[in-house]
């Protein structure tokens, strides 16, 4: 067994140590051709333009034509013509992907170094400060002590763009960063939720779990996240009354557990959402209710000032297995009630239903506080941080 560790880790370093040889002998060259000051490369997740990124991508492109911005996406994923139509793409792990990436000067994603296609890049990066400006959009808002985006492990970043202040605050004095790293600018998909139509929807939203990413179906079928929530979705009382009012349940599997998706099966009101098939930020104007546990698209929700649920049935679990605790405390600083079982969710669900779906003061209140920056300026005020950070 040593061996053999000590066999994979020889191996490890000679990629890394071949990546630097290939890196520094490309790096003029790449400079040459994409070294441009106006090169930004914007990316989300390889699969994804619906986030942060994309909406950031699309200001750029109506707002500031002087800026050759390029978004990176796989040309054979769903929400590739989200950006094709608008502006310019390139095929995400291609060779022209490689040579930009090491040329353009500004590179921006949502995922920390997301634009990065080789684990070899994503250490470089992490490991050394480049001259160029990398800048961590971000697609939910820090609320948890995530020791991977201290300054420690994310050398090279420029800017840490925030969507409030309050996490402004927590990485700025808890993550070690220079002072004009972090930036409470808003995030700029918020430009687009103070204006929403809504439909007769509800929205239920679980978030993935580290520690059980890897399972098959059968071990994953056998798990507290899969019954509750296949409880929740199949719950008779919820069922009936969604059908009888006319109101459509949408259950959303988070990306990184949508190899999942198949095995849920839910109640008559209930529609299984296939990743891609909607936008999240559509479901989420849409709904009138986010039921969720630990997610932070319910920070999308408060900001909006609609009714949550938190439904925690694995609280204890969830903190020692995937993020430990930060900042934020569901109980004093949530928007909504939290719930350990399926039948205190439900009742919940009762009472805000019998309001209208209304929410309680106490929620406006901490959400009003939460959001200090209420206008459709974020993707300007990103523009200027990125503008002074290079």
């Amino acid at each position: 067994m040593k061996s053999s560790n000590s066999y994979t880790k020889i191996k490890s370093k000679f990629k890394y140590i071949f990546f630097l040889a290939m890196y520094y002998l490309l790096y003029p060259i790449c400079k040459l051709i994409y070294g441009r000051k106006n090169n930004w490369l914007i990316c989300e997740r390889e699969d994804e333009a619906q986030d942060n990124g994309y909406i950031f991508f699309r200001y750029l492109i109506d707002h500031h034509p002087e800026i050759n911005a390029i978004y990176l996406i796989n040309k054979k994923c769903l929400q590739f013509k989200n950006v094709s139509t608008i502006g310019k793409t390139v095929q995400y792990g291609s060779i022209k992907h490689i040579f930009m990436l090491i040329g353009c000067p500004v590179k921006i994603s949502t995922q920390l170094f997301g634009y990065a296609p080789w684990v070899q890049f994503k250490t470089y990066y992490r490991r050394n400060r480049t001259r160029d400006c990398h800048v961590f959009l971000q697609h939910g808002i820090t609320k948890n002590m995530h020791e991977g985006l201290f300054s420690e492990s994310c050398s090279s970043l420029k800017l840490f763009v925030c969507g409030a202040k309050p996490e402004y605050d927590y990485v700025f004095n808890d993550f070690n960063y220079h002072n004009d790293v972090p930036q409470y600018t808003g995030f700029p998909r918020y430009d687009l939720l103070n204006n929403f139509k809504l439909s007769n929807q509800i929205i239920i939203m679980p978030t993935w779990r580290a520690n059980l990413e890897n399972l098959d179906d059968e071990q994953f079928q056998k798990t507290a996240f899969f019954n509750n929530w296949m409880k929740l979705i199949n719950d008779n009382y919820l069922n009936k009354y969604c059908s009888g009012n006319g109101i459509v349940i949408k259950f959303y599997m988070h990306h990184s557990f949508k190899k999942y998706l198949h095995l849920f099966k839910g109640g008559n009101a209930v529609q299984i959402v296939k990743f891609g098939d909607e936008s999240v930020q559509n479901l989420l104007k849409e709904s009138k209710m986010l039921i969720t546990d630990f997610s932070s698209v319910y920070f999308d929700f408060a900001y909006m000032n609609k009714p949550i649920i938190f439904f925690q049935f694995d609280e204890s679990a969830f903190y020692s297995g995937h993020y430990s605790k930060g900042y934020f405390d569901y109980r004093r600083d949530g928007f909504g009630k939290v719930c350990i079982t399926e039948g205190e969710t439900i009742k919940e669900f009762s009472t805000i239903a019998a309001k209208n779906f209304s929410v309680d003061s106490l929620y406006l209140d901490r959400a009003k506080k939460y959001f200090i920056y209420r206008d459709s300026n974020n993707c300007e005020r990103v523009y200027d941080a990125i503008m002074r950070a290079k």
